[in-house]
């Protein structure tokens, strides 16, 4: 079996993120060794599209071969590897059933290093199952969770009837003074579906700033 070394994987449980859309928050691991195995362009894709199972066979393979590096210890994961059509890599963890519940991307050195290492290895043949389709974000991560603070800082003001900071909020994202709070809601949530631009981001972190104490 081949292996790979000394890796940072960013474990998620249904979309991945590129490496510029990680965060602090993060499950990030460093990974001292994992399994790692070449695949048909075509399985790859099966990989990278859906959720899959492998056989028991698969799972006794890999089962434990996957160290984590911790402060004080390495763990083990017991059942993880790489997949890669020469192209591109994916990291993938399983349950004891063969079904595959975490994933990630890696970062571009990484994913560098692992293109070079597997040139000239021999692909391998894998048995696996189509489970449910993932499927992909068209926006970044951080687009997404701006609307997404967005959307429920509107709804909650509304609830409460907070009319004043409501006003702030607008006045202080388009420097325009409006009364109507049905007319504020309306606006904010059109751009959020159909105009999201730098402006309405600017919305975003002066919501975050509210929040900060003095």
């Amino acid at each position: 079996m081949n292996y790979y070394y000394d890796i940072i994987l960013n474990w998620q449980e249904k979309q991945t993120y590129e490496f510029y859309e990680w965060n602090d928050f993060d499950n990030l691991e460093l990974i001292k060794k994992i399994p790692l195995f070449k695949v048909k362009h075509k399985v790859f894709l099966d990989i990278l599209e859906n959720n899959i199972k492998v056989s028991n066979e698969f799972l006794e393979m890999i089962q434990d071969k996957t160290l984590v590096s911790t402060k004080k210890v390495f763990k083990k994961i017991t059942y993880a590897c790489l997949f890669t059509d020469t192209k591109n890599v994916i990291a993938l963890e399983f349950n004891d059933k063969g079904i595959s519940i975490c994933r990630s991307n890696l970062l571009v050195d990484d994913e560098l290093n692992v293109l070079e290492v597997i040139y000239g290895m021999k692909e391998n043949i894998i048995e696996y199952e189509l489970q449910d389709k993932i499927l992909p974000s068209h926006e970044l991560r951080q687009i997404k969770e701006a609307k997404n603070l967005i959307l429920i800082e509107m709804n909650s003001l509304i609830e409460q009837k907070d009319l004043a900071k409501l006003k702030y909020l607008y006045y202080e994202y388009k420097h325009i003074a409006l009364n109507d709070i049905n007319e504020i809601y309306k606006r904010i949530i059109n751009e959020l579906e159909n105009n999201f631009n730098e402006q309405t981001l600017k919305l975003y972190y002066i919501i975050k700033l509210s929040y900060h104490k003095v």
